[in-house]
């Protein structure tokens, strides 16, 4: 696959579909729009109209935030009822919990977890009535991770799916073909082979206390055939002989071919380990893929399922919310805007993805959420990115309810990484996680 070819197509589709919706085309399915006005252009927003704000978890003046600014832009030049500010924001739950107090005409972008956590607390709106209509037009587990109870409290947007990326060169060096790779075995004596013949490692792992390992372990956790809670969603049970395997593998048989410095380090690093070519594989989304294509293309990345290897993907999908206090005006807005950042199109412009000026090319930094992307043009002609659509069917909860963010940050992650760097067993750490956890459950 010639990926600089691609995205050079990427850039072009892209375009098209930029020049067709600023000429005011409607798409050939009109239901698919949001509710309200709908064809009528003008080339400046009237003072009249709603102001809403739209706050992302990056910098608006990034990469991402500038191609984001695209489809919002889009918007605003059309007959709606509000004119919607682009506005910077994080992953910081403190900050947010302030902002949804304090700012509250204002649609959110949030991690999953975080809708999870205050849709708990009942500081956001419920939106389970307002949008029911669109609920099948995600998969029925990315929807469930919107809900509390019976509850909706945000509207997937954009995400991420994990794969397992391999570089090419080094694995034909080896003489190691990836279809062979169809199980943790066969992955395990690939990885050995390569080590052998190139003197690379296997796969970049995560070590550090951060939100890095925390994902990244429980896609083995899952895959093999552990949850973090039981039915209930009121009990930890990860303590068992499944998750003590799972661990194992991580620790002491992937870790020792990870790159030298994994216990301490975050999917940067293995980022940094996989461009350099120091480890042959690396589990991340898309953006793995265009980070080796905007560093010069050293090699071709080829992409595996995690599936293939027995693992479950991550897919922490970001979901529209808005907070609870906003008032009637700013909640029509709200929910007409949230229609319009779901259509097809919008959700097409997604993989349009950010713009290198050092390249002069646009990378795809996340994916489109909906179920029917897959058919979409982007996809007809990068076919091996539907892969990463594969991972949103059966994926690896990194916070299956909203008291595990509590439980993540106080017992989870500085846990794991005292188990990857050998201060704790495997069998006290998930001892302790079923104590602590099981205390911090009963609480909520």
């Amino acid at each position: 696959m010639r990926y600089c070819k691609g995205v050079s197509a990427i850039a072009l589709l892209t375009l098209c579909m930029l020049l067709t919706a600023c000429g005011g085309q409607q798409p050939s399915n009109p239901t698919d729009l949001p509710v309200g006005p709908e064809t009528a252009t003008q080339s400046e927003p009237s003072a009249d109209r709603f102001a809403l704000s739209f706050r992302i978890t990056w910098k608006s003046y990034s990469g991402r935030g500038e191609a984001i600014g695209v489809i919002v832009d889009r918007y605003n030049q059309t007959a709606y009822r509000s004119v919607v500010r682009l506005e910077d924001g994080d992953e910081n739950r403190e900050a947010v919990e302030g902002l949804l107090q304090s700012e509250t005409e204002t649609v959110y972008v949030l991690p999953y977890r975080f809708v999870q956590y205050f849709g708990d607390k009942e500081e956001l709106a419920d939106l389970t009535d307002a949008f029911a209509d669109v609920k099948d037009r995600f998969y029925e587990a990315v929807w469930s991770m919107a809900t509390v109870g019976e509850r909706v409290y945000g509207i997937p947007w954009l995400g991420h799916s994990m794969c397992l990326l391999y570089n090419k060169t080094l694995l034909s060096h080896a003489g190691v073909d990836p279809a062979s790779i169809t199980d943790m075995d066969s992955f395990v004596s690939a990885i050995r082979t390569i080590a052998e013949k190139t003197g690379a490692g296997g796969l970049g792992l995560v070590g550090a206390e951060s939100n890095d390992l925390s994902w990244m372990v429980n896609q083995f956790i899952y895959g093999y055939g552990s949850d973090l809670v039981g039915e209930d969603r009121k009990t930890v049970v990860i303590n068992n002989a499944q998750a003590a395997e799972a661990l194992r593998v991580y620790r002491d048989v992937l870790g020792a071919y990870a790159q030298p410095s994994w216990q301490n380090d975050t999917s940067v690093e293995v980022l940094e380990a996989f461009r350099n070519q120091t480890v042959a594989f690396e589990i991340l989304g898309i953006w793995g893929v265009t980070d080796i294509i905007k560093n010069g293309s050293p090699f071709e990345v080829g992409i595996l399922p995690l599936k293939s290897i027995g693992l479950r993907s991550e897919i922490g999908p970001m979901m529209m919310a808005i907070p609870k206090g906003i008032s009637e005006q700013g909640k029509e807005a709200a929910y007409e805007f949230i229609r319009f950042m779901i259509s097809r199109d919008a959700q097409e412009e997604i993989m349009k993805g950010e713009y290198s000026p050092e390249h002069d090319s646009y990378y795809p930094f996340r994916t489109p959420i909906r179920l029917d992307m897959a058919g979409s043009q982007i996809f007809q002609i990068h076919p091996e990115y539907q892969i990463f659509m594969e991972g949103f069917e059966t994926p690896s909860i990194d916070v299956p309810v909203p008291a595990w963010q509590i439980i993540k940050d106080e017992v989870y992650a500085p846990g794991l990484h005292q188990v990857m760097s050998g201060e704790m067993t495997i069998e006290a750490f998930l001892g302790e996680v079923e104590t602590r956890g099981n205390q911090i459950l009963q609480q909520q």
